[in-house]
C-alpha cells in the first residue's frame, strides 16, 4: 500500500533524514532566526515552529548540504522540547518564592545539558577523545561546584570505558530524576527537608559549558543555539528565569531561540525587570507573517506539497492533484462576465465612467457572494458550494501548515479505502471527497468548545436560528462558552453580510475594535487567538491620531461551517467592544442588531427571524 504523503508527524519523533527530505526552507522568511541573537518565535499550534527549529540541527543541515561537516556549520543548534510533563506538573505549583526559582532553573539547565551531551555523543566520531574528556571534566567540575555529585555507574565500568558525552548525559538523567523525586515526594513528608542536590544556573554553568563546546576540536567556534520549544509550557516562575537568561545578552556564547504557542505569560525577569525588543531579543510571529502575506504563504505551501508529492512518486502538480469543481468554476466565470457586462452597460448610459481596474475589483469581490446567494434559497438537494481545489485548501489552512496537511491526509486515506482499482499511487483527490472531508473537518473544529454545534445549511437565511445557549451543557468553563458564542455570532454575521446584495462589503472575515476592550473581552479574545479560532493583527486607523487598532480575523477553517467566501483578502467591520460583549452573551441578538445596523442606506433591511428569508425594500 502506498504511504500517505500528507501524514502529520510529531517533529520530536522523526529523525533528521525525514526532516531533511520533507522540510521546505523557511529561514528566508525569517532571517532573524539564524542571526546570532536571542529570538522569540510565536505561532499557533501547527504553524511549523518545531519543524523550523529542528531544521537548524547539525545533522539536518549536513544532510541538506548546507555544510559538509560539523566544523563548517555557522552555529551549533540543540533542540530542547519543553514538555508539560517535565515542567508543568502540579508539584511545581506547590512551591513559591526562591525555592521554585532555584530548583526550577537547575532542572531547566540540566535538561539543556542533557540534550547538549546527546548531540555531541552522536557526533563523537568527529571529536577527538582528548577533547571529549576535557568537556566531561569541565562538566564534572562545574557540577560539583554547584553542589552535585558524580556517581560511578553500577556497571563498574571505568570513566574511560564510557563515552565522555554519554557519561555526562547519564549524570544529567540521574540528576533530573532525583530532583523530580524530591519535588513529588514532599507532600508525603511531615516536614520539608532541606534540598541537598545541585543548583546550577545560566552564567555559572551553561555559559561556561557553551564555551567549552567551542573548544572541541571537531566543532566550529560559533555560538550555541539553544532552541527551547513551547516555552509557554513552563510555569510562570520558570518563564521569569528564562527571561533573566535572555537579559544577560550572552549571545557570543549562547543564543536562545524560544518558541511559544501565543500563551507566554510574562516578559519580566526574576528581579522584575522587563526584557525588551530589540535590545534583549528579536521576535517573529509566524501566524502574523503568513496572515499578512497570503502570497508568501501560498508559495511556501505549494513548495511543501510539491515536495511531498514528488517524494511519494506522484508527478501531478498541486492543482492537478487537488482539482476544482469544474461546473462551479464555469458558473463563477459566467457570473464574473455578467458583472463586467453590467458595468459596460452602465458606462454606455452614464457620464460617470467606471474604469477597467474598478470592474476587475468588483468582479473579484462580488462573484462568489452572488453565486452563494443563487444557491442559498434553493432546495436541499440543489448544488452546494464547493471548497475543493488547491488554492481553496491553502486559504482554508489560515497560515497553519498542519491545517492543510491534516485534511489532505484524510482525503488521501479516503481515496485509498474507497478505490476499486489496484493502482499503486493516487493521481488526484476527487472533488466529492475533498468537499466531504472539508465539511467534517471545518465543523469539528468547534467541538472542543461545545458539543452543541449547529451547522448552517445552504438554504438557511435566518442566521439567528438554531443558536442555543451554550451554558446548558455544563462541561466547559464560562470563558470557553463565551468564546464559542463569540465565534458563533461572528460566523453568522459574516454569512448575513454575504447574503445581503445591497451590502457594499459582502466578503467579510474580520472585525476591528474601535475602542478599548474590557478585561473580560480581552481574555476571551486572547483565548481565541491562542486556540487558533482568531488571528490578531494591527490595523492602521484612518484617523491621523487614532493609532493602530487590533484586528481579529476569523480562522478561514470555519468558512465551510458558516458557508463563507474564503477566497483571497476580505474586508473588515469596525465594531465596538459592547457589540462583541453582546455576542459573548447572546449571539442571536448580536446578529439581529448588527445586521440591521449595517443595512445599506439605500434600502430598508429586515431580518425575518421567524421565517427563512431576508427582506429588502427600496427607499
Amino acid at each position: 500500500m502506498s504511504t500517505n504523503p500528507f501524514g502529520v508527524q510529531n517533529p520530536e519523533h522523526v529523525d533528521a533524514a525525514y526532516i531533511a527530505q520533507n522540510f521546505v526552507e523557511m529561514q528566508t522568511d525569517f532571517p532573524r532566526l539564524t542571526e546570532h541573537g536571542n529570538t522569540f518565535v510565536h505561532g499557533a499550534r501547527g504553524t511549523g515552529k518545531s519543524m523550523l527549529l529542528r531544521s537548524l540541527e547539525p545533522r539536518v543541515m549536513i544532510l541538506q548540504e548546507k555544510a559538509a561537516k560539523l566544523k563548517d556549520l555557522p552555529f551549533v543548534a540543540i533542540h530542547v522540547p519543553l514538555r508539560t510533563a517535565d515542567f508543568g506538573a502540579p508539584e511545581f505549583n506547590r512551591y513559591k518564592g526562591y525555592a521554585v526559582n532555584a530548583i526550577g532553573e537547575h532542572l531547566l539547565a540540566m535538561h539543556i545539558v542533557l540534550r547538549m551531551a546527546q548531540l555531541l555523543d552522536n557526533f563523537s566520531s568527529d571529536i577527538s577523545a582528548r577533547s571529549a574528556r576535557a568537556f566531561r571534566d569541565r562538566f564534572e567540575t562545574l557540577f560539583k561546584i554547584a553542589g552535585g555529585s558524580v556517581v560511578q555507574n553500577s556497571a563498574s565500568a571505568s570513566a574511560d570505558e564510557v563515552s565522555p558525552f554519554r557519561r555526562v548525559a547519564d549524570v544529567c538523567e540521574r540528576d533530573i530524576f532525583e530532583v523530580r523525586q524530591y519535588l513529588v515526594r514532599q507532600p508525603f513528608k511531615n516536614a520539608n527537608p532541606d534540598y541537598q542536590g545541585a543548583l546550577t544556573g545560566f552564567l555559572d554553568f551553561l555559559v561556561p559549558l557553551a564555551r567549552e563546546v567551542k573548544e572541541l576540536d571537531g566543532l566550529p567556534r560559533v555560538p550555541l543555539f539553544v532552541m527551547l520549544d513551547d516555552a509557554d509550557n513552563l510555569p510562570i516562575p520558570l518563564q521569569r528565569v528564562l527571561n533573566s537568561w535572555v537579559s544577560t545578552r550572552s549571545t557570543s556564547d549562547i543564543c536562545l531561540k524560544v518558541t511559544t504557542q501565543l500563551a507566554y505569560a510574562t516578559m519580566r525577569t526574576l528581579d522584575n525587570r522587563i526584557i525588551e525588543s530589540p535590545h534583549d531579543y528579536t521576535e517573529v510571529n509566524l501566524t502574523a507573517v503568513y496572515t499578512a502575506s497570503l502570497d508568501t504563504y501560498s508559495r511556501r505551501l505549494e513548495k511543501i506539497i510539491t515536495k511531498r508529492l514528488l517524494n511519494a512518486g506522484i508527478e501531478a502538480t498541486v492543482d492537478e492533484f487537488f482539482p476544482l469543481d469544474a461546473s462551479q468554476e464555469a458558473r463563477l466565470k459566467a457570473i464574473a462576465a455578467e458583472i463586467r457586462e453590467e458595468h459596460g452597460e452602465k458606462n454606455l448610459s452614464s457620464e460617470d465612467q467606471v474604469g477597467p481596474a474598478r470592474v476587475r475589483d468588483e468582479a473579484r469581490r462580488y462573484t462568489v457572494p452572488r453565486f452563494m446567494r443563487e444557491i442559498s434559497g434553493s432546495s436541499r438537494s440543489a448544488h452546494t458550494f464547493s471548497y475543493a481545489g488547491f488554492r481553496s485548501l491553502v486559504d482554508l489552512s489560515s497560515g497553519v501548515v498542519r491545517w492543510f496537511l491534516e485534511p489532505a491526509s484524510r482525503m488521501y486515506d479516503r481515496v485509498i479505502s474507497e478505490r476499486l482499482e489496484t493502482l499503486d499511487k493516487v493521481s488526484e483527490i476527487p472533488v466529492s471527497i475533498q468537499d466531504s472531508i472539508i465539511r467534517d473537518w471545518s465543523g469539528e473544529f468547534l467541538e472542543p468548545l461545545t458539543r452543541q454545534t449547529t451547522e448552517i445549511s445552504d438554504a438557511q437565511t435566518d442566521l439567528s436560528e438554531g443558536i442555543a445557549s451554550l451554558h446548558a451543557d455544563g462541561h466547559e468553563t464560562v470563558l470557553y462558552e463565551q468564546l464559542r458564542n463569540l465565534i458563533e455570532g461572528l460566523g453568522r454575521l459574516f454569512r448575513g453580510k454575504l447574503l445581503d446584495p445591497k451590502a457594499r462589503e459582502q466578503r467579510v472575515f474580520s472585525v476591528v475594535l474601535r475602542d478599548q476592550a474590557t478585561p473580560e473581552l480581552e481574555r476571551v479574545l486572547n483565548l481565541g487567538v491562542r486556540l487558533g479560532y482568531l488571528q490578531r493583527s494591527d490595523n492602521a486607523a484612518k484617523e491621523a491620531l487614532g493609532g493602530r487598532r487590533p484586528r481579529y480575523i476569523l480562522a478561514r477553517r470555519l468558512g465551510p461551517h458558516y458557508k463563507l467566501d474564503i477566497s483571497g483578502h476580505a474586508a473588515h467591520l469596525s465594531i465596538m467592544s459592547k457589540d462583541l460583549e453582546l455576542a459573548m452573551r447572546n449571539p442571536a441578538d448580536f446578529v439581529k442588531v448588527r445586521l440591521k445596523q449595517d443595512a445599506s442606506s439605500d434600502s430598508q433591511f429586515s431580518l425575518d427571524l421567524e421565517g427563512d428569508r431576508f427582506e429588502y425594500s427600496s427607499n
